[in-house]
């Protein structure tokens, strides 16, 4: 301990009187005082959240390593933001060794080289066979040489996660010269599992590939990248691999539906791009990786905004501290990959506008009609993105085809939330919707299920990706609108409308466990509304009010309903209701239809 360095009561064998050794005594005791309460201050900044003794044993098997630059990473980069922390700790340990030693005290017994040390980057390389496992060697070599007869349908996107760098990546880690960073052999991982999801039965049998070797690859790879996300530190010295795999890791972990977690990892990415200065990289910068490091960040950008939007959070990045260059639809003409790099970004912005200015917290404050202009506002913008979108000359490209289909689809759906916040002119209850609202919605539903008619004839697994992308990258607000129109107005083609929906989640939910989630929710809002209608009809009175001012007097069972928690089932699920509605539904929902009396 840094206390019993120096021992104020102990003297030298030529002890000067009292009255001379006193004020140094004085000054050596206030010196020892701050120097304890430095070591307090940095023991309380790098205290790890967690204690070795309390980890899981199962994550022991896998190294939690540090990604520093290396090789692979190719150059140093000059911009990181550097630690306030380590600045100012080397400051102060410098003038403490100057004040102490000026009083004579033995510099040996003055070791301050801790002090400045970043211990959150206190990690190492290792072997590849000690990071995670990897598919056998042979299959990874046959199935890079059947992605080089088509690379754009096995490494679709703009990432540089392509054929050629996979193999040059596969070269390292299978013939390893030196150990590799975690963060290189997990994007090597990343793209494996990409690249084999890629592949359809069809293409297994057209280049000879042994299927049930394929299915154990593809599990192998999957435990990997969930042992990569269990043990992949946050909290690490920042390099583009690991940005890299921080973003494969979030997109990994919202094609495997599990989107709470995806946010986690794409905020640290994106403070991690910020912290590279990615946020402020210009084209014409002198990095010869700038523009692979730009397009990386406005994916991050984009994945950061829709996942907070869809909680109800704040984004990471904000506006006002990003000034890399955008990508232009004039640039991206007869470049497919960038033109929807190009809407993603647009949709972006939008979507971090729709947040800050219709359901933040301070948007809550607002009045009414303040947040009905804005909403309008935003509603042109999304309506004129859409048609953009629709502009793109896809000609004989089904890629392409399906790409503008289920993008509309995520538009449409966040056409919807925009209008929820208009008020209705037909009543002030949580369940009424404006009319704009209610026709997005209808449309939105009707092309969820129409695309699903479409995705069931399809073979290989690409569309199982595009299932999970596109229901869990939307807010479900269409289909509670679709609820209210049917519980306040008896409306029969909604509740068909909520039935057909139905019926496409409960397929695409065999699919995904994400989208399990959505139908079970889902479910209970169109059981609940079969049941008022069913209540309704059976009465086979005519009445032309809303159903919940309905006077109630045949006999229905209410205890089934009165035994959900609506407050936790709500709350569980985000269906786009907006924050305030989701609680005022679930007390509307508790106080006004289950108050109706039950019948002999």
């Amino acid at each position: 301990m840094v206390e019993a360095v120096i021992d104020p009561g102990a003297a030298g064998p030529d002890q000067e009187p009292e009255d001379r050794t006193a004020p140094l005594e004085k000054e050596v005791k206030g010196v020892n005082e701050r120097l304890a309460s430095l070591e307090k201050t940095i023991h309380a900044l790098v205290a790890t959240p967690r204690s070795p003794a309390n980890i899981d044993d199962r994550f022991q098997r896998t190294n939690i390593v540090r990604s520093p630059r290396t090789l692979e990473d190719g150059q140093n980069v000059p911009f990181e933001g550097a630690s306030s922390f380590t600045a100012h700790s080397k400051q102060v340990s410098q003038a403490f060794r100057s004040t102490a030693t000026s009083t004579g005290l033995p510099s040996e017994s003055l070791s301050t080289s801790g002090l400045g040390r970043d211990r959150l980057n206190d990690e190492k390389k290792g072997p590849v066979d000690d990071l995670y496992e990897l598919p056998p060697m042979s299959l990874v070599l046959k199935t890079l040489r059947a992605a080089k007869t088509n690379p754009k349908r096995y490494f679709p996107g703009l990432s540089d996660l392509n054929v050629t760098s996979m193999t040059d990546m596969c070269q390292k880690v299978y013939f390893p010269t030196e150990d590799c960073s975690t963060a290189f052999v997990t994007v090597v991982i990343c793209g494996l599992w990409k690249m084999f999801h890629n592949f359809g039965e069809r293409d297994l049998h057209q280049h000879g590939l042994d299927e049930l070797e394929f299915e154990r690859a593809r599990a192998l790879c999957k435990r990997s990248l969930d042992d990569a996300a269990r043990c992949t530190p946050l909290l690490i010295e920042h390099s583009y691999r690991q940005i890299q795999a921080l973003l494969l890791l979030s997109a990994f972990l919202l094609e495997t539906s599990r989107p709470s977690l995806a946010l986690s990892f794409i905020s640290a990415c994106a403070r991690a791009c910020q912290d590279m200065g990615y946020h402020c990289l210009k084209i014409d910068s002198p990095d010869s990786q700038a523009q692979q490091k730009i397009i990386t960040f406005w994916y991050v950008f984009s994945i950061d905004r829709g996942l907070s939007l869809n909680f109800g959070r704040s984004p990471s990045l904000q506006d006002y501290d990003v000034t890399a260059s955008r990508p232009t639809l004039v640039e991206a003409q007869g470049d497919r990959d960038l033109f929807f790099c190009v809407v993603s970004v647009e949709l972006a912005y939008l979507q971090g506008d729709v947040y800050e200015q219709l359901y933040s917290g301070r948007a809550q404050s607002e009045s009414a009609n303040v947040k009905a202009q804005r909403a309008h506002v935003l509603a042109d913008r999304m309506i004129r993105l859409r048609h953009q979108l629709l502009s793109f000359e896809a000609s004989d490209d089904i890629s392409a085809m399906d790409m503008i289909e289920n993008y509309g689809l995520v538009l449409q759906s966040h056409l919807a939330l925009i209008y929820r916040a208009i008020p209705s002119t037909r009543g002030d209850s949580p369940l009424h919707f404006c009319d704009e609202c209610v026709t997005a919605s209808r449309a939105a539903m009707e092309g969820y299920n129409a695309a699903w008619e479409k995705y069931l004839t399809r073979e290989g697994t690409a569309w199982k990706t595009a299932i999970n992308w596109t229901y869990l990258f939307s807010p479900f607000t269409p289909f509670i609108v679709l609820f209210g129109e049917v519980v306040t107005f008896r409306s029969e083609a909604d509740l068909k409308l909520m039935e057909v929906s139905l019926e496409t989640l409960k397929s695409a939910a065999q699919h995904s466990s994400g989208v399990t989630k959505l139908h079970d929710a889902c479910e209970m809002f169109f059981n609940l509304a079969k049941a008022y209608m069913a209540q309704t009809m059976k009465k086979g009175e005519s009445y032309d009010g809303p159903l919940h001012q309905q006077p109630a007097t045949g006999a229905f069972d209410q205890t089934s309903l009165h035994g959900l928690d609506w407050d936790a089932m709500l709350d569980d699920w985000d269906l786009g209701l907006g924050g305030e509605n989701a609680r005022e539904m679930s007390s509307f929902l508790t106080g006004s239809f289950f108050s109706w009396p039950i019948m002999p």
